[in-house]
């Protein structure tokens, strides 16, 4: 009896790291970040139904960007490399960045 409660307990403690773990819940800065780059790339060129038309920006639009979404050039270095440290952060981010083009193309 004691030797199936201890497999049991194993098999619990050992499983939970085969979970799948949830996804990061993005910030109100992670939001702000997916909502600039979402209008960085439409304004780009880049949208969800035309992916081959790509265009560069100039940079007073990229700094009426910045002022639109509430963020400085070193927020938005800050805000890299938290992603660059966390990629599933990031791939949270970037599921966002779809949603907002896929809202925007409506």
């Amino acid at each position: 009896m004691y030797a199936l409660c201890g497999a049991v307990l194993l098999f619990i403690f050992f499983g939970q790291g085969c979970t799948r773990s949830e996804q990061p819940v993005l910030s109100e800065a992670d939001r702000k970040f997916a909502a600039f780059y979402a209008d960085y790339l439409v304004l780009s060129g880049v949208t969800v139904s035309e992916s081959e038309n790509v265009s560069l920006i100039g940079g007073k639009h990229i700094d009426s960007l910045f002022e639109i979404h509430a963020l400085t050039f070193e927020g938005f270095n800050e805000r890299t490399d938290v992603y660059k440290e966390n990629p599933k952060l990031w791939r949270a981010v970037l599921l966002q960045v779809r949603n907002n083009l896929q809202q925007d193309d409506r």
